[in-house]
């Protein structure tokens, strides 16, 4: 009778979790046909990569997933309310005197706590609470210059400078969905911004290219980019820079948004392929354009985030000058990530037109 007992608990347990992981694979897939998003529906995804290996090595690889930053156990911490996104929030609940009170915050038109990009400083590496009675603070009362017309020079259409593409064209902004086919809603918006910027303030010549790479195959949208890469650079030979624009996929505001000048912007962010056999070019570059961004608008770029190859090495191997930037994230306003360009610009432009 005892074993009988044993083994029904056991089975009890087993149609207990087989029915929390079936409620989460509906809840996950009526997500994602909401959103119209099942390409990053990928909790049927992982549950399959851990019980059936062979088939993660077929089908949905470590390079496949790279960008996806959905995880089986940030679901299941998320049902008991612990969000790992946001270490502020977690240190909050663990110690009363990290709630809020003994450091400065903005509070943007929306209610939203936003991050003010001299007073409050996260990146990968560390939380950096500065008080508003250091100096450095003080930056933030300031008119940070945006625009710097020493840096203009003669626009030439005949040499293109830099390449500005989309692998993921369809990720979209606020208050579209997270993914639209409009190119006013989407990343497209925000590269025509920043090719406008770069070629009227500072005659840097652009091409944008809009060429749509992620829907009919969302796994294989790097290898259709890269042979839009390789199209211009058959023709062009290659790019003082090549810049993959994306959006980040992040729910929480204050991680992403700073203000500055009084204005409400999305931040900017790198992603690297450090296996990439250019990569000690390409960081150069990149970690230049970190250095200058930290010089005018300390806080505006939350720095580098790395992959040992992530899909094809997000086609950084094609050029010495290749790179992929994140402006915002899907929680942001189109507006905002519009916005940041101006500041992108003058990055880019102090890098190509300063002197170093």
């Amino acid at each position: 009778m005892t074993i009988e007992k044993e083994r029904g608990k056991v089975i009890g347990i087993l149609v207990l979790i087989a029915s929390i992981i079936a409620l989460m694979c509906l809840a996950s897939a009526v997500r994602a046909k909401t959103e119209a998003d099942t390409k990053r529906n990928m909790f049927y995804v992982q549950i399959i990569n851990y019980t059936i290996p062979g088939i993660k090595e077929t089908n949905f690889d470590e390079e496949t997933m790279a960008e996806n930053n959905f995880s089986i156990g940030k679901e299941i911490l998320s049902i008991f309310g612990i969000n790992i996104s946001n270490p502020e929030e977690l240190l909050g609940k663990e110690l009363s005197c990290l709630d809020g009170s003994g450091y400065s915050r903005i509070v943007a038109d929306n209610t939203e706590d936003i991050t003010d990009v001299d007073k409050f400083v996260l990146d990968n590496r560390d939380i950096s609470k500065k008080p508003e009675d250091q100096s450095s603070s003080n930056i933030s009362q300031q008119d940070l210059k945006v625009y710097n017309p020493s840096l203009k020079k003669t626009l030439d259409t005949s040499k293109p400078e830099i390449l500005i593409y989309h692998t993921h064209t369809s990720e979209s902004y606020r208050p579209a969905a997270s993914e639209s086919l409009d190119p006013s809603k989407s990343v497209v918006a925000v590269g025509d911004e920043l090719s406008k910027e770069l070629q009227d303030d500072y005659g840097i010549s652009v091409i944008h290219d809009k060429t749509v790479h992620d829907v009919e195959n969302y796994n294989k949208a790097y290898t259709k980019s890269g042979q839009t890469v390789d199209k211009y650079l058959s023709k062009y030979k290659d790019f003082k820079m090549i810049i993959d624009l994306h959006r980040d996929s992040v729910e929480d505001r204050k991680l992403v948004t700073a203000k500055i000048n009084g204005e409400t912007v999305a931040k900017f962010m790198f992603v690297m392929a450090r296996k990439n056999p250019h990569y000690d070019k390409n960081i150069a570059l990149v970690n230049s354009l970190v250095g200058i961004s930290q010089k005018y608008f300390p806080g505006l770029c939350s720095d580098i985030y790395y992959y040992d190859y992530g899909t094809n090495y997000f086609n950084q191997a094609k050029s010495n000058n290749a790179f992929l930037v994140e402006v915002g994230s899907d929680c942001n306003d189109l507006t905002e990530a519009k916005a940041t360009t101006k500041y992108l610009a003058r990055v880019i432009a102090e890098y190509l037109n300063g002197k170093r």
